[in-house]
C-alpha cells in the first residue's frame, strides 16, 4: 500500500476497513479445498467476463491476482471490487444452482489484468459439502455485506464532487502496481454512474488547483482534497 496515504486527512473508511477487516483465513481455506478442482483462468484489463451464463458453464473464481469488479449486466452500474485473494460468483453461482427466477444478471469487469482459478458450481457445491466449507463462505459473505453498508455512507445521497473526491482517495490508497495499470476517468464513471463530461471537469478543475497529478490516464499523485467543490 502507498507508504504516504494521510489516513487522517484522506482516509477511506469503506476502503480502509475492506482491507483491515478482510477474513483471510476463511478465504484461504477455501482456495486450498477448492483449487485441486479449478482449471486456470485470465482476463485481461478492461475485459469483461459474463458471471451470469446457462447453469452447465457457471462457476466460482478464486482470484489469485489483480483488482476486479462486479457490475450489473444491463446497465454496467458497480457493484464491489475485489482485490486478490479473493472468492467471486457466490450470488450468481447460487442462482443458477437453484434456478432463481428473475434473477439479477452480472460481470465481472477487470480493472487490472487479472489471474486466478475457476471452479464449475457443481464442483463448488460438492466440495464445499465434502468438508464442510459452509462457515468460512458466511465468513465471506458477511464481510461483503459490511463492506457495502459502510460504502454506501460515503457514495450514496452525496453530490457528484463528494463521489469523485471518496474514489479518488480510494484509487491512491491501492498498491502502486495495481493504481498505475488503473484509468481514473474510467475508474470513476464505472463506480458513479456519472456524465463523461461532468467526470473530466471534476479531474480538470482539481489538476488545476495542483490537488491531483494525471499521467496518460493514471494518477500520479493526490494531496489533501477540498471537503466541498
Amino acid at each position: 500500500m502507498n507508504s504516504t496515504f494521510d489516513i487522517t486527512g484522506n482516509g477511506l473508511h469503506a476502503y480502509r476497513f475492506s482491507q483491515d477487516t478482510k477474513p483471510l483465513k476463511a478465504i484461504e481455506t477455501l482456495f486450498a479445498h477448492l483449487k485441486p478442482v479449478s482449471s486456470p483462468f485470465s482476463l485481461e484489463a478492461e475485459k469483461v467476463f459474463n458471471l451470469s451464463p446457462k447453469r452447465d458453464n457457471s462457476g466460482i473464481i478464486l482470484l489469485d491476482d489483480g483488482i476486479c469488479s462486479i457490475c450489473h449486466e444491463e446497465n454496467d452500474l458497480h457493484i464491489y471490487s475485489f482485490f486478490a485473494k479473493s472468492i467471486i460468483g457466490f450470488i450468481d453461482g447460487y442462482s443458477l444452482y437453484y434456478d432463481v427466477p428473475a434473477r439479477p444478471q452480472h460481470k465481472l469487469c477487470a480493472e487490472t489484468d487479472c489471474t486466478g482459478y475457476f471452479v464449475k458450481v457443481d464442483d463448488f457445491v460438492k466440495v464445499a459439502d465434502e468438508y464442510d466449507l459452509w462457515h468460512d463462505v458466511a465468513r465471506v459473505l458477511a464481510h461483503r455485506l459490511m463492506v457495502m453498508s459502510a460504502r454506501e455512507n460515503e457514495l450514496v445521497g452525496v453530490d457528484s464532487y463528494r463521489k469523485v473526491r471518496s474514489l479518488l482517495i480510494e484509487l491512491w490508497a491501492y498498491p502502486e502496481e495495481y493504481r498505475r495499470k488503473i484509468n481514473v476517468q474510467n475508474f470513476i464513471q464505472r463506480r458513479t454512474m456519472m456524465s463523461r463530461s461532468r467526470t473530466l471537469k471534476i479531474l480538470s478543475e482539481l489538476r488545476k488547483g495542483d490537488f491531483i497529478s494525471i499521467d496518460n490516464g493514471k494518477l500520479t499523485s493526490i494531496k489533501k482534497l477540498p471537503e466541498a467543490y
